[in-house]
């Protein structure tokens, strides 16, 4: 008896072994977020409220999301026959046969449903927290022009609200395909979002450091410009490579493992983004008063500054074209007793 191999099973490199590739690489990146992230609180645990949460918030939908992509992983390689998967033509959770799906098959499809969702708000949330940084960097130089990636952001949100709904109409993910229409449009957008957000990033940042006559304060900036136009290039390329590899490949599940490491990119680009800017505020206190008001994690006046941060003033010695005003202000506020001019 021979028996005729089925030309529809496909390779297992292109589909568990992509799975397995995306998993593993995911795994780092989720490692990475939280060494980042205790780093984060060590060293800026007064930042603003709302970056605070935002990274907690990161972290928690990080952290579901790869407790899924795992228990995915274990289904597949563990719990089910891989041939007779590939026969039924599932590329994923959805375990069908003769014709039904069964009930492991359905709750794991819907897990498959929380997971891509999970994905798709975790990039729009990172963008808008880029956009929010952009405009309180931006409204120093122009008024309306900043308020644009709000637009792009906001595409961004319509974009995926139409793919989260989408997701839902499908019955399992042998059909999951009749969904391009709102897979095409939504990482079209974020890839022109990614790059609206980094070239606009690092004009305002070139616009700070072109006022700035430090030396040590541009470094910063233009160091900071690198990292921006990096991770907006590096989750711009990676969402582009998921969508060609969704087009040229769709019966595997190549572009399924790209899923697990995108998300995960712009998280980490944002937390490394805060914790370059803390890093180096904390290093380089001597310029600290005069860096712009974006750059800092609450506005200070001019006033309330002097008042606040005598230890701070004291390195300014050290410039020359400032120096006498910085020793006026050290032992304005360091003398006991006050001179007579003063009392």
């Amino acid at each position: 008896m021979s028996s005729q191999p089925s030309p529809d099973i496909p390779f297992l490199g292109d589909t568990f072994g992509a799975l397995f590739v995306g998993a593993t690489i995911g795994a780092i990146l989720f490692g990475i977020i939280n060494v980042q992230m205790l780093i984060y609180y060590k060293r800026y645990p007064n930042d603003w409220s709302f970056y605070r949460h935002s990274v907690t918030l990161f972290w928690v939908l990080e952290t579901v999301h790869f407790a899924l992509g795992t228990h995915a992983l274990y289904h597949y390689l563990i719990n089910i026959d891989l041939r007779g998967a590939l026969e039924a033509d599932i590329i994923w959770h959805a375990v069908r046969r003769r014709n039904s799906v069964n009930l492991t098959g359905y709750l794991s499809f819907l897990q498959y449903q929380l997971q891509v969702v999970i994905k798709v708000w975790t990039i729009v949330f990172v963008q808008g927290v880029y956009a929010i940084r952009l405009w309180k960097l931006g409204r120093h130089f122009h008024k309306i022009i900043p308020w644009l990636v709000f637009i792009v952001v906001g595409a961004s949100v319509g974009a995926g609200i139409f793919l989260s709904y989408d997701l839902y109409v499908p019955p399992n993910l042998a059909s999951i395909f009749i969904i391009n229409r709102s897979i095409y449009p939504f990482f079209s957008i974020i890839i022109v979002a990614d790059l609206t957000i980094a070239f606009m990033m690092c004009y305002y940042l070139y616009k700070s450091r072109a006022a700035i006559h430090f030396s040590s304060m541009a470094g910063i900036l233009l160091g900071l410009m690198q990292l921006v136009l990096v991770s907006g290039l590096a989750t711009s390329v990676s969402s582009l490579v998921s969508v060609f590899t969704y087009i040229a490949w769709p019966k595997t599940l190549i572009f399924l493992a790209i899923d697990f490491i995108i998300p995960k990119l712009y998280v980490n680009s944002l937390i490394a983004m805060f914790n370059y800017r803390q890093e180096h505020s904390s290093k380089k206190s001597t310029t600290e008063h005069l860096v712009p008001a974006v750059l800092q994690p609450a506005p200070i006046s001019s006033v309330d500054h002097t008042t606040e941060t005598d230890v701070s003033l004291r390195p300014l010695s050290t410039i020359q074209d400032i120096r006498s005003s910085s020793e006026y202000l050290v032992n304005a506020k360091g003398t006991i007793d006050p001179p007579m001019s003063q009392v």
